[in-house]
């Protein structure tokens, strides 16, 4: 986690959200839809994202297995850098193989 995102203004939500969510165990995950039980390494997850305009509130998070967030993240991360990839490769004129 960056130092940014480690700043009380974002770190604050997660912890709170959690306490909630964890007394109403086992709930299906936000990614692939199979029960987290508590016992589960899980994170709280956004049912649309940040990145999309969705808000930290209870309505819009719920559970999600700690390997399926982890996916997703990389998965995003991943698709950002193709992006730029092609980006970079098109205005040098260079074509995809």
């Amino acid at each position: 986690m960056s130092r940014h995102h480690r700043a009380q203004k974002w770190s604050t939500y997660s912890p709170k959200l959690r306490k909630q969510i964890e007394p109403q165990l086992p709930l299906p995950c936000q990614r692939c839809a199979r029960p987290v039980y508590p016992t589960d390494s899980w994170h709280v997850g956004h049912r649309v994202s940040a990145e999309n305009g969705g808000l930290p509130s209870l309505s819009n998070v719920g559970p999600e297995h700690a390997t399926c967030s982890h996916r997703s993240g990389g998965q995003r991360g991943a698709q950002i850098t193709n992006a730029r990839r092609r980006r970079r490769n098109s205005s040098k004129g260079l074509r995809e193989w």
